[in-house]
């Protein structure tokens, strides 16, 4: 039982103290009674040590813990595994990523393979700019016939998951989408404003002399937007700018617009529409002045206080910060909010967006991937990437970039494994020592990916013995903390100063020193945690209100502090001192009673 906490059944995991009823200590075990886990959660990649008598704290061993604890251990690079029936290794279910089961081991893929099943080479997925073809890794143009490399999964996907009639397709960086290029059944390729294509019959695209959004190129080869200008084989094929509506008598006939798009105007005074852009921000005009401008684009409002203007949805002082989509009409409405705000929706219907990750993506908008937490300057914590959505993007400087913006460091399926020279390994990112938000962590990295100065403000601590494809820098209130080969470092939870721990020199777990702690609580009497500790007369606690050191002239008296100077029977200073002379007085006279008595009596 943890001490001072009669309520909290406790355990000892490699040389810490874990509650059962609160993370971290629910991920080892889910039931423990006298301090001693007796069902490990193997759920979380641990098993339950069949020794008879085991080591304290050894009662659960995680999965790949190699250290020997009363003969029994865990595998190398094993997730998941079940418990071995007496002495030996554990008997492993799941090797982690980058490894293959071979017999009771977890054996290492063959690069280009970042991982595999069954030999070493047979990939199930492959380092960036490798694409995954029959279980081998192949460049992105060995991925050919009918087939594309797709950056998204890493693997070359048949043309007819494009479209069923596709039979020929691919990759087009600029729009980020595959494209189709050949379609079956005398189908036509169709491309979408968003680049996006299909296949089609010339009657799905456009009819001869019919106004509409699309037209066919010559020979009815492929169905293209009126606007779409791709196309510069020859003149009948091109688009026109601007052009929202069009027609051709025949296919092999010039396109001719019949309608400007949104955002474009007819500069025309007759004849075929001239269709020119309106000023910028403006999605409806009738004339190239703002005067004019009857509608904003998505994401402005359209705002007259004299003289027209669209206003972004999240200007500071008309709108709402973090708004994406608005309107007005009488009042501001804001009616969504950035990817990566949260629509909060106060008393009488007013809006307010909450930044939730500093990523303008929202880290790809995969749910969990915006936790790794940086304190800036004033204590705020805020959240930036630990994973990225998008496996061709990784989290650098806390935010996901593609691979031309690595800058050196090893990324690989969305996250960092190792920094290179002026970084640092955070949270699967890889963070520049000189420049936000990781000067807020580190403020020196002599050895390249490993952080060796903490920032001077004392919110981190560096963690003793990390490489540099291991975590070097941790926040002093981060309780989960990181694993160093078998040594575990934590934070201390609700700690906002501290300063590093001793270096372990066997496998365990060390927690920092606490200095100082948030929401008016205190660290205790070794820093190993914050409490309440809110008597005057109490130096330090050991847990909420139960003191472990007093002031000066006070004493320590079953965890309360009282006057080294209290009689026991609760009366006052001065009632004891005036007790004290009644007795004095009483004690005289009945000394000198007996002097007359004796003395006087007897001359008598």
């Amino acid at each position: 039982v943890i001490e001072g906490d009669s309520d909290s059944v406790g355990l000892l995991f490699m040389g810490g103290c874990y509650k059962t009823e609160s993370q971290p200590g629910s991920d080892i075990c889910t039931k423990a009674s006298d301090g001693v886990c007796t069902e490990c959660n193997t759920k979380n990649g641990l098993f339950k040590n069949p020794a008879t008598t085991p080591k304290p704290g050894s009662e659960c061993i995680l999965c790949h813990d190699t250290t020997d604890r009363n003969g029994v251990m865990g595998v190398k690079d094993c997730l998941k595994c079940q418990a071995p029936q007496s002495a030996g290794a554990a008997i492993c279910d799941t090797c982690k990523a980058g490894t293959y089961k071979s017999g009771s081991e977890c054996k290492p893929c063959t690069p280009p393979c970042t991982t595999c099943e069954t030999t070493a080479t047979q990939c199930t997925s492959c380092e960036t700019g490798k694409y995954l073809k029959s279980n081998q890794c192949v460049q992105d143009t060995g991925c050919d016939g009918n087939t594309y490399p797709d950056p998204e999964s890493g693997k070359c996907l048949p043309c007819n998951t494009i479209d069923q009639a596709c039979t020929t397709c691919k990759y087009n960086a600029t729009v980020s989408k595959p494209q189709c290029t050949a379609c079956s059944g005398g189908k036509i390729v169709k491309v979408g404003p968003d680049g996006g294509t299909t296949c089609v019959t010339t009657g799905e695209c456009a009819g001869n002399d019919q106004a509409g959004s699309y037209f066919l190129t010559k020979n009815s080869a492929k169905c293209l937007l009126c606007y779409d200008k791709s196309d510069t084989t020859e003149p009948v094929n091109t688009g026109i700018d601007g052009c929202g509506t069009c027609k051709k008598t025949t296919p092999d006939q010039n396109v001719v617009c019949t309608a400007c798009m949104d955002g474009y105007y007819n500069s025309a005074s007759s004849g075929a529409p001239q269709c020119k852009p309106c000023v910028d921000n403006c999605g409806a005009c009738t004339a190239g002045d703002m005067g004019t401008c009857t509608k904003c684009k998505p994401g402005f409002f359209l705002k007259n206080d004299g003289a027209k203007k669209c206003v972004p949805c999240d200007d500071p002082a008309d709108g709402v910060p973090g708004c994406a989509t608005c309107t007005l009409s009488g009042s501001f409405t804001c009616e969504t909010c950035k990817v990566n705000y949260q629509k909060k929706v106060g008393a009488g219907g007013a809006v307010t967006c909450t930044k939730t990750c500093e990523d303008d993506t929202a880290c790809g908008g995969t749910s969990g991937a915006c936790d790794a937490i940086v304190i800036d300057a004033n204590g705020k914590e805020l959240h930036y990437c630990s994973y990225c959505g998008e496996t061709n993007e990784f989290p650098i400087n806390g935010v996901c970039v593609d691979t031309g913006k690595k800058e050196g460091n090893t990324c690989d399926q969305g996250v960092c494994t190792k920094c290179t020279n002026n970084y640092f390994l955070y949270m699967n990112g890889c963070y520049k020592v000189d420049q936000v938000p990781g000067s807020h962590m580190c403020s020196e990295a002599t050895t390249a990916g490993v952080c060796t100065a903490a920032n001077a403000n004392d919110k981190y601590f560096i963690v003793p013995g990390a490489s540099n494809t291991e975590q070097s820098i941790l926040a002093c209130g981060n309780p989960l903390g990181t694993l160093i080969g078998t040594k575990a470092y934590v934070g201390v939870d609700g700690c906002s100063q501290c300063t590093a721990p001793t270096a372990l020199t066997t496998a365990g777990m060390a927690a920092a020193i606490c200095t100082s702690c948030d929401s008016g609580k205190v660290p205790n009497k070794d820093g190993s945690g914050c409490v309440t500790c809110s008597d005057t007369n109490y130096k330090s606690c050991v847990m909420d209100n139960i003191c472990g050191e007093c002031n000066s002239g006070f004493s320590l008296e079953g965890g309360r502090c009282v006057s080294s100077g209290a009689n026991r029977g609760g009366l006052s200073t001065g009632a004891i001192a005036g007790i004290s002379v009644a007795v004095i007085v009483v004690v005289g006279g009945l000394v000198g009673f007996l002097c007359w008595w004796f003395v006087c009596r007897g001359k008598a």
